[in-house]
């Protein structure tokens, strides 16, 4: 199965923890709607989307500019960093540094306080996948974090996964 993805637009995280955090992108909706119409490889049938802000607007823009439907979903969010969302990472160092330090050097295993693991978290995304199978035609608008579970769905190990690019509004194609 061939599978597009588009990372949302750009956001500054400021230092953050900001996995589900709402945080606004640092350019317009227009603008964004227009790079990701210029740089895309096709024009796609319908779209998919995380529910979250910074990629459901993108996706919602697009599709009312390619006249496709769009469908957001929880499914589709990046990985839940529980306790640590939203908060400065020097701060999570300061206030939490066991279990950060715990969760940093064995983040395959271990879960954030209160979040998700990397199992979770994949089966999250692989549900999904298993229950809207994408046409090649159709492209999912979602965070980094999801599409390297995507990536590592398709063959590539998490160490590949986690050094590969996954640029702010770049298209990614993908065969599973």
């Amino acid at each position: 199965m061939t599978l597009w993805t588009l990372r949302h637009p750009p956001v500054d995280r400021g230092g953050r923890c900001v996995g589900q955090t709402v945080i606004p992108t640092t350019i317009s909706r227009e603008d964004a709607i227009a790079q990701a119409v210029e740089s895309a490889p096709f024009r796609p049938d319908r779209l998919f989307s995380s529910d979250l802000p910074r990629c459901a607007d993108l996706a919602r823009g697009l599709a009312d500019r390619w006249s496709i439907p769009v469908e957001t979903d929880s499914r589709l969010r990046e990985m839940n960093f529980g306790e640590w969302e939203g908060r400065h990472y020097d701060v999570i160092e300061a206030e939490d540094r066991d279990r950060w330090h715990r969760w940093c050097n064995n983040w395959m295993t271990e879960s954030p306080p209160e979040g998700e693991s990397l199992e979770q978290f994949v089966t999250r995304v692989r549900d999904w996948l298993v229950q809207n199978p994408p046409a090649p035609t159709d492209a999912i608008v979602t965070h980094a974090g999801v599409i390297r579970v995507v990536r590592v769905l398709s063959g590539s190990t998490w160490e590949d996964a986690m050094d590969s690019s996954n640029p702010f509004l770049g298209w990614i194609k993908h065969a599973l």
